[in-house]
């Protein structure tokens, strides 16, 4: 018996740690559409329905606030205009007046903290003039950054039916618009307050809708690590989100949408949340190539001393692999210069190593020699000289000149012989007579 219940305990054991070192799974999450990212990398780590033409509410103001900062003056003041402000009422608004003035930088709050319509109207006008050339402006930016399924209609994602996106896309836009360092400010922002204008006599205080990143307005979504992006809701859409959150190195772009709102809460916050702990706790940074590791040798041409250069990392390169790995899965690639040539100093970069996990790209870093190699002048001038030598320019014309010397051969030897048998012909015919 007890030989029995060790084996079941050992068992026990080995299933345990099997478990710990097995890749693990995504979690089954309630939005119809949504898609995983790493940032650095760029790999998709999940998705789900991620080309499914979806409507994306308020998270069109990202594509908004990528024109806005691409083509305005953050400290440049705007008077708002009456068309700006003509915007059905049941949206969200940050309550702006005819003839008001606030800087682009306040507008971007109003328009990815507050979420408010009227400041994606203003900003529109600011960049192109009128509204619709705006539109037009949104999806030209848009064919720019390979968002193939989505079209834009407005600023401000009041629904349409013409008005879709899809996950991946809202993805696209989203990587984009956080590489503007005044974005990532913006929509890591919890509360921010607008004094008083020439039109408004009280201080606005503008709360983030994304509960990620806003702990005040409930605490039941806030994420350690969270910072941005938009979020978005219609009853047509249901509830959207575009989400980034960074830890110890690790960055994650997460869009889900058309989430539904239940009893135990908006699952547009909680897939994320499930997401996000899948993303951190499934997948680790792990130095691959040191730079004292040798990847490979390339020929070299003219080099003293030697024909071979060896070439390694030129930095240690981290990527992110699930937890407990199959090595199996982890290939390279490299790829060096096709004609290296001496002198080369150490630290050249030379060619480029790629790393794929599971056929799909993880990371990559530069190839570097890790010698100086100098110049052999007696190898560059004899090799010259073979080369000259043994050239086309060289063993073209001379093998005409050999062939055309054969056939000058063939055709003296030709004649002399042929002159020979007239003169025995002729020997014989002396002697007959």
């Amino acid at each position: 018996m007890r030989k029995v219940v060790a084996f079941l305990l050992i068992a026990g054991i080995i299933f345990s740690f099997g478990s710990v070192f097995a890749e693990a799974k995504a979690p089954d999450i309630k939005s119809v559409s949504a898609i995983l990212m790493h940032e650095d990398s760029g790999r998709i780590l999940y998705e789900k329905d991620a080309d499914k033409k979806m409507y994306p509410a308020s998270t069109t103001k990202i594509m908004t606030a990528l024109l806005a900062v691409e083509n305005l003056d953050p400290a440049q003041e705007l008077t708002i205009s009456e068309t700006a402000i003509d915007i059905d009422r049941d949206g969200s608004n940050m309550g702006l007046l005819s003839g008001e003035v606030l800087t682009v930088e306040q507008l971007l709050y109003g328009l990815l903290v507050h979420s408010a319509n009227d400041a994606a109207n203003a900003l529109g006008e600011a960049v192109s003039g009128e509204l619709s050339a705006f539109v037009d402006a949104m999806n030209v930016r848009a064919a720019e950054l390979g968002m193939t399924n989505t079209h834009f209609v407005n600023a401000h994602g009041y629904h349409d039916e013409e008005h879709y996106t899809t996950a991946r896309d809202l993805l696209t836009v989203s990587v984009e618009a956080m590489k503007h360092p005044l974005i990532r400010q913006v929509v890591s922002t919890a509360i921010y307050e607008i004094p008083p204008t020439n039109k408004y006599t009280e201080t606005r205080i503008l709360s983030n809708n994304n509960c990620l990143v806003n702990q005040f307005r409930d605490h039941r979504y806030a994420y350690n690590g969270a910072a941005g992006v938009k979020t978005g809701h219609t009853s047509d859409a249901g509830a959207c989100l575009s989400s980034y959150a960074e830890r110890g190195g690790r960055g994650f772009f997460c869009v889900t949408l058309a989430a539904p709102i239940e009893v135990e809460g908006n699952y547009s916050f909680l897939d994320t949340m499930a997401l996000f702990d899948y993303a951190f706790g499934a997948y680790s940074l792990q130095t691959v190539s040191n730079t004292n590791d040798i990847v490979t040798t390339h020929d070299i041409k003219w080099g003293r001393g030697t024909d071979q250069v060896i070439l390694s990392a030129k930095e240690p390169l981290e990527i992110l692999l699930p937890k407990g790995y199959d090595k199996a899965k982890l290939t390279t690639d490299s790829v060096a210069e096709e004609n290296i040539v001496a002198p080369v100093k150490k630290g050249d970069v030379l060619g480029r190593l790629t790393y794929y996990y599971d056929g799909e790209f993880a990371g990559s870093v530069d190839l570097v020699a890790t010698q100086d190699i100098r110049r052999s002048f007696f190898k560059m001038i004899f090799i010259s000289l073979l080369n000259f030598v043994f050239g086309p320019w060289v063993m073209i014309p001379l093998a005409l000149f050999v062939v055309l010397s054969l056939l000058h051969s063939m055709h003296e030897a030709k004649k002399r012989r042929i002159a020979r048998e007239k003169r025995r012909e002729q020997a014989r015919r002396n002697f007959y007579q």
